[in-house]
């Protein structure tokens, strides 16, 4: 190889190296300007859906590395119908504070993975009522070693002592009292 061929690919990998970490400073700045924050407070439930679908998402793929037929949101029926064995989707849409219509697609398709069965309640035959099958009973243990580690994950987000919890369940509070609308609107002077 001639002394100018050398010299032709330091200066190449010299140029690759600088255009990878100039790439890599682009790629950092446009990863921390985020219009949706620049919002600020008008952005929150943007944001809000925002994590809540990462996370929903990274629970998918979490479940299907690990080989499990479940969704992200399962977890809530399988600890209802775990604390209260039998419940209609009324009675789970109550105790979620979900609609009717959420907690209906989120059984049937627990139903047809084969993790509740259901029955006709007895006194009104246009009710079902559902209970954890034996699928389900037998995958629990498991699932719940999942969702600890899950939460241990979760919990390391947060610093130590971290109240956002509390703080999350303050904000819940305090919109169940008064919701966006009224809030604007009273702002506005319109309330």
């Amino acid at each position: 190889m001639e002394i100018k061929e050398i010299g032709r690919q330091s200066i190449n990998n010299v140029d690759n190296y600088i255009y990878f970490h100039y790439i890599s400073v682009v790629n950092y700045i446009n990863m921390k300007y985020d219009f949706v924050n620049e919002t600020g407070y008008l952005g929150l439930a943007v944001r809000l859906k925002r994590l809540s679908e990462a996370m929903v998402h990274s629970g998918r793929q979490m479940y299907k590395a690990l080989g499990k037929d479940i969704e992200p949101n399962w977890f809530l029926v399988f600890k209802l119908l775990q604390k209260y064995d039998q419940l209609s989707v009324t009675e789970m849409a109550t105790k979620l504070h979900f609609s009717h219509p959420s907690v209906i697609t989120i059984v049937s398709k627990m139903e047809l993975a084969g993790y509740l069965t259901s029955t006709v309640d007895k006194t009104d035959s246009r009710k079902k009522n559902f209970t954890l099958s034996q699928k389900a009973e037998d995958n629990l243990p498991e699932f719940e070693q999942i969702w600890a580690a899950g939460i241990e994950g979760t919990k390391k987000l947060f610093p130590e002592g971290s109240n956002f919890m509390d703080q999350l369940e303050a904000l819940e509070i305090q919109y169940s009292q008064q919701d966006f609308k009224t809030r604007t609107l009273n702002e506005l002077g319109n309330e």
